[in-house]
């Protein structure tokens, strides 16, 4: 929230823009922190009430309670501005009701049990504020299913958010980085709607200064946040967590047409004898499952015809079970049909199906089948735990090989341009808020996970694949 001597009827003069899309579109508040969304909300939400009255019902949602207590707070102030003491709110429900019988009502949503309290009930607008909060767009788009209302009473879906968090991947696949102003259609639910974006620099009733200030001191340790959080462009946050080590230039590498050979090479005769190659995998089924065909350079060329020194690791391929309209869920593919496309994947690049996988798929939880990594087996996949160590240590090799990637004299950290999902997931990794030295694991982290496998050093042996 934003500390402002802002009244109802004051506007500045992106609000009022905002005020003039036509009510038949939906809406995407972006941009940065401190440019007056929530009031902006409040507006809508009054100008819908007024017109509409008794039929007018709005809806707010926030993942948390506590974020919960502070748009309330400003929602009062605002709404209790307008009407004075004939303004109605019972605190149990989170409920306003103004003079003229429409309802504003607020309301936490954090998992699918707390969906339920909505089921059978109806809204006329919904919003959703801090959308970023979200790792998947499941429960969001669910709520669309209490959005209704009596003929003549127009219906809308508003989405806030920032730079950052964990629902920082979807934002910005869907709506982040659409023009602004321009009505589109989110191709994921075929809805129109209007990305608007705004900073603290289009607030005229806070001091932009001192605003600017305070957010740039709570980014200290994460000034790319800072500044997407300041400048509202999502195509700055390149992920808090590997932000100062990952970049695009020196990390991603074109697809390669080949494998290059793993004979030994006359100049490194008396060094490692040549490229090494294994899968690494983090198992899902409801949840994606990532696999990456890896590379492991013993100082020479690649097909590329650009030189990896000795050590470095290269991500070659990636199969992935990511559904399509939301990276947090998976196809929910059995084990067989899994084992097949990594079996395809392999045949592709003429290498076997071995590998190094995480510890949960060897673990027996009674199945006749036995445990995952018997089923892929069965399958002709053959998977070995990943000696990973701790999960921290693992993220600081990661970062180490990502920094050095591109240095002639030290092993680093390479990613084809093929593999989609790393691209998308892994550059916008958040810190956990409670540990900043580890990725926040309510974030999509299966390419992160499967990467972090690759770099044990397990050894494979290679095996020319025979089909």
């Amino acid at each position: 929230m934003t500390a402002s001597n802002q009244r109802p009827d004051d506007l500045s003069q992106w609000q009022q823009q905002a005020m003039a899309v036509p009510e038949e579109y939906d809406l995407f508040l972006g941009g940065g922190r401190g440019g007056g969304k929530t009031h902006l909300l409040a507006a809508l939400f009054l100008r819908h009430c007024e017109r509409h009255q008794e039929r007018a019902r709005c809806l707010v949602v926030r993942k948390s309670h506590p974020g919960l207590q502070d748009l309330e707070a400003e929602f009062r102030d605002f709404f209790t501005a307008v009407y004075g003491d004939r303004l109605r709110f019972d605190g149990q429900k989170h409920k306003f009701t103004l003079p003229n019988g429409a309802t504003v009502q607020l309301d936490q949503m954090e998992r699918e049990a707390d969906f339920q309290k909505y089921q059978g009930k109806s809204f006329s607008h919904i919003a959703v504020d801090e959308a970023g909060q979200y790792a998947s767009p499941a429960l969001v788009d669910r709520l669309r299913s209490s959005l209704r209302a009596p003929a003549g009473v127009p219906v809308r879906f508003i989405l806030i958010a920032n730079p950052g968090g964990v629902g920082h991947t979807w934002l910005v696949r869907r709506y982040a980085l659409a023009a602004s102003w321009q009505p589109y259609t989110d191709e994921a639910t075929d809805f129109e709607f209007v990305t608007i974006n705004s900073t603290y620099l289009d607030n005229e009733f806070i001091d932009r200064e001192r605003y600017a200030r305070n957010l740039m001191a709570s980014c200290a340790t994460d000034p790319e946040l800072g500044r997407a959080w300041l400048e509202g462009d999502w195509s700055v946050i390149r992920g808090a967590y590997f932000a100062s080590v990952l970049d695009q230039q020196r990390v991603m590498v074109e697809p390669w047409p080949r494998l290059p050979s793993a004979a030994p090479l006359d100049m490194w005769a008396d060094g490692p004898s040549g490229w090494r190659y294994s899968l690494a995998h983090d198992y899902g089924s409801a949840a994606p499952s990532v696999t990456f065909v890896v590379a492991e350079s013993p100082g020479a060329y690649g097909p590329d015809r650009y030189f990896y020194p000795s050590g470095s690791i290269v991500l070659v391929d990636e199969d992935s079970t990511t559904h399509p309209d939301d990276i947090s869920a998976g196809l929910g593919l059995t084990v067989p049909d899994q084992a097949s496309r990594i079996v395809d994947m392999c045949r592709r690049w003429g290498i076997s199906p071995h590998g190094v996988a995480d510890d949960a798929i060897f673990n027996n939880h009674g199945s006749a089948a036995g445990t995952i990594a018997d089923e892929f087996r069965k399958a002709g996949v053959h998977f070995r735990r990943a000696h990973k160590g701790s999960r921290i240590g693992g993220w600081q090799a990661m970062r180490r090989l990502l920094a050095d990637a591109g240095k002639p004299d030290k092993p680093g950290l390479y990613v084809s341009r093929c593999c989609q999902v790393w691209w998308e997931t892994v550059p916008n990794l958040p810190r956990d808020q409670r540990n900043p030295e580890d990725v926040d694991t309510t974030a999509p982290d299966h390419a992160a996970d499967a990467c972090r496998y690759a770099l044990t050093r397990i050894e494979i042996p290679h095996v020319t694949i025979r089909f």
